[in-house]
């Protein structure tokens, strides 16, 4: 079977008029936008013969499902014996099949119209005498359309852009027969931006190579765009670039606005799609289902060069944790989107894909294999220079001259997600507007930081409880320790205070780091103990409680990173030891003895720096937050600081070992 890819014939877009039926001026824009593509992509001799029904039967590859019937019909249109036929279902491939059958023995012109010609009867495969690729359309192919059907002069900026991205309905529906051709570019350009996800007008996206807010996945995006520059230079091949990554992080971290960066980055369209709508906008039925998937993935591969960004990439499930009874109709979905995605990561030159998940446990593991999407990047909340950045981006032209340092090292503090700082910015605009004046540093204070409204034993309690914190991070881990405050907020929207931590992305632990960090968790309620003889329910409650974090802490430990005792076991990833544990009687008695066993200890050490524990109590009282170095001061004055080694040194307490 011989091939023609791609070809390009510059001939004037009128001269399909003597094959149609109507004439030049009765065509509307879509058989117009049909016409010019046909005319493109086939050779004259190949129309000629076709036209005379000599030219054998043909496969023909679109860019997208939406171009199968238009060109298809545009094709019909050449001849009375040509007969068009599209892919059909797995219900009807007898029936296709015979449906050739026929109009080949008839002597019929029979042309397949498809995305992928393995969707077309395989008789037709095996009979035709060719397959011509119809290329997307460019700007040459538009600029033809809009000067057969618009007035007035035809903008420059159409040469600029990206019209593969668009398929056949959205370029009808925007090209208007008679309306001016500076309008319909316009409506062009909107619409392209619209679909690719890009910067709209008057949106600044994040600039990537100053965007510290991304972490990780801005360094993979630096050294992508180093690979892209390096295939337009031709030293390298699309064989050698990075074509994928898993982006995982909390929810609001910003991962559909690092996708649209990275487009803008990279100088390539977006094409954004989401799992859980190819569900939602379907039937779902089976063949609907897969059809959205196959159209997700078609309309990438029309706009290569392109990104495409696959949200919700956790809902695709995983065929070995389904149940039998789920498994007969999740097969068909789960293989075809393997298929697809082998297509775009493997075999696509030009499609970058980004999936995104708030749980990469519940990815797959059949995506996340080798060849596929193996790289997984965290994007978790900002540190103090990427919350400044996300405040100032959300702050625009307000307060730019004026330090915010200190406001965003409290939403770095409080482990605060990019929309938890853009809410605060909006929240902060709200207050001025209210007070008919300009926006100030004291409004964001004023919403994150709210004044105390509580009565003195409560203030003091929770100055003790944190003191309790602070003593014991001081103590256990000084060169992690930040500040402590008995202002509202933290990771805890209503705790009334918190002792800031930096922590290492991704620290290595050993057993005793891990239990100190327990101990740290349990050091607020030893505190209360020891002052006011008995706990508050400060400690526990939610599952980001004190308590919540440190059963948490000793479950993975446990049943994840064989820390817990001279038994090392593995028994579910991290995300799942809560789940598991609960429902494991013995890893629940395991966990709670030694929960108990560091509760006792955080409430001795405490107890020998009790002098420490009222002096910093009362400090907070006073001023409401102490920073690291006054902290070890008052710990230092009485000795009590061990050296580095002596912290990290097993202790000799003969744990209760439970199997």
């Amino acid at each position: 079977m011989s091939e023609f890819e791609d070809f390009l014939f510059h001939e004037e877009p009128c001269e399909m008029k003597t094959t149609r039926k109507n004439t030049k001026d009765a065509r509307t824009v879509q058989e117009r936008l049909a016409d010019l593509m046909v005319e493109r992509a086939f050779p004259k001799p190949v129309r000629n013969a076709m036209s005379k029904g000599t030219s054998g039967h043909l496969v023909v590859v679109v860019p997208s499902t939406e171009w199968q019937e238009p060109i298809g019909e545009a094709l019909g249109e050449m001849a009375d014996g040509v007969h068009p036929v599209y892919p059909g279902t797995p219900k009807t491939i007898k029936d296709d099949r015979r449906a050739v059958k026929y109009h080949i023995e008839a002597n019929h012109l029979v042309v397949g119209v498809a995305v992928t010609p393995g969707s077309l009867p395989a008789l037709l495969r095996t009979v035709a005498s060719m397959t011509v690729s119809v290329p997307s359309p460019d700007a040459a192919l538009i600029r033809a359309l809009i000067r057969g059907v618009c007035t007035g002069p035809i903008p420059r900026v159409l040469g600029t852009l990206n019209f593969a991205v668009l398929d056949f309905d959205e370029i009808c529906s925007t090209v208007t027969a008679g309306a001016n051709a500076g309008v319909v570019v316009a409506n062009l350009a909107r619409a392209i931006s619209n679909k690719t996800g890009m910067a709209r007008a008057g949106e600044v996206l994040p600039d990537m190579d100053q965007a510290v807010e991304f972490g990780a996945a801005r360094l993979w995006a630096q050294d992508l765009k180093i690979d892209l520059a390096d295939v337009a230079a031709q030293k390298i091949s699309w064989a050698d670039v990075d074509r994928g990554i898993i982006l995982h992080g909390p929810p609001g971290t910003g991962k559909t606005t690092y996708a649209r960066s990275l487009g803008e980055y990279l100088g390539i369209p977006v094409v954004i799609g989401s799992i859980a709508e190819l569900f939602a906008g379907t039937t779902g039925y089976l063949d609907t289902v897969i059809r959205a998937q196959r159209e997700l993935f078609e309309r990438a591969r029309s706009a290569a060069p392109c990104l495409l960004f696959l949200d919700e990439l956790d809902q695709v499930p995983s065929l070995d944790a389904t149940e039998s009874k789920n498994r007969d109709y999740w097969a068909p979905v789960v293989a075809d989107f393997l298929v697809a995605l082998d297509g775009a990561v493997a075999e696509r030159h030009g499609v970058i894909v980004v999936g995104a998940t708030n749980r990469l446990h519940a990815i797959s593991p059949a995506i996340r294999r080798n060849g596929r999407l193996e790289r997984s990047v965290f994007l978790g909340p900002p540190g103090p220079d990427g919350a400044l950045r996300i405040l100032r981006h959300h702050l625009g032209a307000a307060l730019h001259d004026v330090d915010l340092g200190e406001i965003a090292a409290i939403c770095a503090s409080r482990s605060m997600t990019g929309a938890d700082i853009m809410d605060v910015a909006r929240s902060a605009r709200r207050r001025a507007r209210r007070a008919d004046r300009d926006l100030t540093p004291g409004d964001l204070k004023a919403v994150l930081v709210p004044e105390l409204d509580l009565p003195p034993e409560v203030v003091r309690r929770i100055a003790v409880h944190e003191s309790g914190h602070a003593i014991l991070a001081a103590l256990y881990m000084p060169e992690n320790l930040v500040k402590v405050t008995i202002e509202p907020g933290g990771t805890k929207n209503s705790s009334g205070g918190h002792t800031q931590l930096f922590m290492p992305d991704s620290p290595l632990e050993t057993a005793v780091e891990l239990e100190h960090r327990v101990e740290m968790l349990l050091g607020g309620r030893a505190a209360e103990i020891l002052t006011f003889d008995a706990p508050s329910s400060g400690a526990g409650g939610s599952a980001s409680s004190d308590l919540a974090l440190a059963v948490q802490t000793l479950a993975t430990s446990y049943l994840t990173l064989g820390l817990s005792d001279d038994a090392p076991r593995w028994r579910c990833p991290p995300d799942e030891a809560m789940t598991y544990m609960l429902r494991d009687p013995v890893a629940c008695r395991a966990v709670e003895s030694r929960l108990a066993i560091l509760a006792e200890k955080s409430l001795q050490t405490l107890a020998a720096n009790r002098d420490a524990l009222r002096r910093i109590s009362e400090s907070l009282i006073e001023r409401r937050t102490m920073y690291r170095d006054e902290i070890l001061s008052i710990l230092d004055a009485k000795g009590t600081l061990p050296s580095k080694e002596s912290r990290l040194r097993p202790q000799a307490d003969h744990r209760n070992r439970v199997s």
